[in-house]
């Protein structure tokens, strides 16, 4: 399964970003040879942490959006495919990042990336051939190895 962590972050955190970016690595080599089930093929979680002066241009809610199918995107003039995606974003608290450590911001992101596979539960009609489950024991298992939880 490939798995990415897309990064949103106002100017004042830009320095988490290398932490973030390496937890997206490491997350990527560890689910690259997984599979749990033919309906998720590629999972990007969007990560968003903006100062509240920014807040306004993302007060709209983006829904989960799940595509069933091979997707061309290109970035870039590059185009990739992905095939039955899945996409969501989450929304971490820009002063509680701003204010960690590397260790305390990778500790934010596994808590908060945990407590957002409820989601799953919303998309159910359209995932079926997917072991949440499993999913969430490798994840959990992950960040318990890096001492993140």
């Amino acid at each position: 399964m490939n798995f990415g962590l897309a990064i949103n972050v106002s100017v004042e955190i830009i320095n988490k970003t290398y932490f973030i970016q390496l937890l997206s690595d490491d997350l990527e080599a560890e689910f690259k040879n997984k599979n749990y089930g033919n309906d998720i093929k590629s999972f990007t979680l969007g990560v968003l942490c903006v100062s509240p002066q920014f807040e306004q241009f993302y007060k709209r809610e983006i829904k989960p959006k799940y595509t069933k199918g091979p997707k061309v995107i290109n970035m870039d003039g590059i185009p990739f495919t992905l095939e039955n995606s899945f996409e969501y974003r989450i929304k971490i608290d820009h002063e509680n990042l701003k204010n960690a450590d590397e260790l305390g911001a990778r500790k934010i992101l596994a808590r908060e990336i945990i407590g957002s596979l409820a989601i799953f539960d919303t998309m159910r009609s359209k995932i079926k051939d997917f072991d949440l489950a499993s999913f969430k024991t490798d994840l959990i298992d992950y960040f318990e190895r890096n001492q993140l939880i």
